[in-house]
């Protein structure tokens, strides 16, 4: 029951990651009638998806083992994938809460230094 639960909390987040993703994208985010991004927050919010599937995998690996747990990854991921296209297709209204509270800063943005820019 206890590996359920988390098996559906692991989902819920490889949907998330990919809502997330997707809606960092103009065209998607122009189907939910929400505003777009600044080109950091875009950044910023890959970068937290990337983290997220990241996180999502060594859960998936440390409760699974390195073989079963990367095909479990892997197959609930494209599941994933799939779900958020449906999602935009049919009912780009349900991921309209998620589009605003990507416009909305909970944490103020760090300006990101690469090379040979210096941080303001």
């Amino acid at each position: 029951m206890m590996s359920c639960i988390l098996y559906i909390i692991l989902a819920v987040l490889l949907f998330l990651a990919c809502a997330l993703s997707a809606l960092t994208q103009l065209s998607h985010r122009r189907t939910t009638d929400v505003k777009e991004l600044a080109p950091q927050r875009t950044v910023h919010i890959r970068i937290l998806s990337v983290c997220i599937l990241v996180f999502t995998l060594t859960a998936f690996i440390c409760r699974e083992g390195g073989g079963f747990g990367f095909l479990l990854w892997a197959g609930l991921l494209s599941v994933s994938v799939c779900c958020v296209a449906l999602v935009l297709g049919w009912w780009p209204r349900l991921l309209v809460p998620l589009a605003r509270l990507m416009s909305h800063s909970l944490l103020p943005l760090m300006p990101l230094a690469g090379p040979g820019k210096s941080p303001d």
